[in-house]
């Protein structure tokens, strides 16, 4: 009966991501393309910008009459699936190769910091890092976490905040962490 008990208290705590997950023919290609992409809370003064979210494939929000193109901060998250032939089989691991990635491929500098970690409502830890330009670039901030979907399959969740300035970034960064901290 004791275990019957401590079963049902668990159940509620266990939170799964919600995954948007959607396969269709792409038009570029004619091939398959797959949409994964984690489905955020609404954040008050913010929308999903849907046209870009299927032309990036990652979940993009844009401030009220705003566009994912035209706004001066965006907000986007993406859903990166890992399956056991990955090679980044750990956090930390993903973290290293995501950012060794951005970093090759940007075309100026960036400082980067650990600015430490954030907590959602669906017990995820967030491990966040900045990244700053050395002059021309936009200023982000970057979160990782690890989740699984109803399916026990396993992704890596990233939020990035955006901003063509820094004065951009600084006054959306709490809208950032609002869409963080309600992620379930």
């Amino acid at each position: 009966m004791k275990s019957i008990l401590l079963l049902i208290l668990l159940i509620p705590s266990i939170v799964m991501a919600e995954i948007h997950k959607e396969a269709q023919i792409c038009q570029e290609s004619g091939e398959i393309c797959f949409f994964w992409w984690p489905k955020l809370p609404e954040v008050k003064g913010w929308h999903q910008d849907i046209s870009h979210s299927y032309h990036y494939r990652m979940n993009t929000q844009a401030p009220e009459n705003y566009t994912f193109a035209n706004a001066e901060a965006v907000i986007y998250a993406k859903a990166e699936y890992q399956d056991k032939s990955s090679q980044e089989q750990t956090l930390e691991e993903f973290i290293d190769f995501s950012q060794s990635q951005f970093i090759s491929g940007a075309p100026s500098k960036f400082d980067v910091k650990k600015t430490g970690e954030l907590s959602s409502k669906g017990k995820h830890k967030f491990i966040s890092y900045s990244f700053f330009p050395k002059g021309e670039g936009n200023w982000e901030q970057v979160s990782y976490a690890e989740d699984y979907d109803k399916d026990g399959n396993k992704y890596y969740v990233i939020f990035v905040l955006s901003s063509r300035s820094k004065i951009a970034y600084e006054k959306n960064i709490k809208s950032y962490n609002a869409f963080i901290a309600a992620y379930q």
